[in-house]
């Protein structure tokens, strides 16, 4: 009499198990990489904007406007009080730096210099026609 088969065997079932938990393995780290990336190049685009929008601020406000960039905060503070700050993970200022926008929003220094990911970065806030 021959006997059917129930289901799968122990060593089947580890087996389908290791590989899974391998393949995992090799994937999540890449997957989690990606992911740190991205949240990196969201909070680069964040600072350019704010950067862009505190330069437009000093001009529509025909004020002064001093930014002051410190470890992982961006800070600033207007002529006639108004101040605010955002902080950052990915993006850390070294060394501490401190722009003011004239009336104009124009800007005395032509970057802000950064790490971002072991990485050194510049951000240009002068137009390159303008340096």
């Amino acid at each position: 009499m021959a006997r059917r088969s129930r289901g799968f065997t122990l060593i089947e079932i580890l087996l389908v198990l290791v590989l899974g938990a391998l393949l995992v393995g090799l994937v999540a780290p890449l997957g989690v990489n990606q992911v740190e990336k991205a949240r990196a190049q969201s909070e680069w685009l964040t600072l350019e904007r704010e950067v862009r929008e505190l330069a437009l601020f000093a001009y529509l406000r025909s004020d002064y406007l001093t930014l002051r960039a410190a470890g992982h905060e961006l800070a600033w503070r207007s002529g006639d009080g108004d101040a605010g700050a955002m902080s950052f993970e990915q993006i850390y200022f070294t060394p501490e730096q401190a722009i003011t926008f004239n009336p104009n929003g124009i800007a005395d220094a032509p970057f802000l210099e950064l790490k971002q990911r072991e990485r050194t970065r510049r951000l240009d806030i002068l137009p390159a026609d303008s340096r």
